[in-house]
């Protein structure tokens, strides 16, 4: 299980740094250098406020792993990540 999730994190970092951290060019169609930001992203202040108080940021992982067994992954993988599909 281990391998699998650092696998995914290899595949998937720059969509994890997006959801996690709300940032506004990082996600899967939302490229560094688009034009138009993400419609969830922070703005830098917010973001290491984020980090300073450590409880959106926690909210933020739990929000993608809710995520991601809600369609974005197939129920296989996420079970071989360890996520409950609810």
């Amino acid at each position: 299980m281990l391998s699998t999730r650092l696998t995914y994190a290899r595949q998937y970092w720059r969509l994890a740094i997006h959801l996690v951290f709300k940032t506004k060019h990082f996600g899967v169609n939302n490229l560094w250098w688009s034009t138009q930001p993400s419609a969830i992203g922070w703005h830098c202040a917010q973001i290491f406020w984020g980090i300073l108080t450590i409880m959106p940021i926690v909210r933020n992982y739990q929000s993608l792993k809710v995520r991601s067994c809600l369609g974005w992954l197939p129920e296989s993988e996420c079970l071989a990540l360890g996520f409950k599909v609810p």
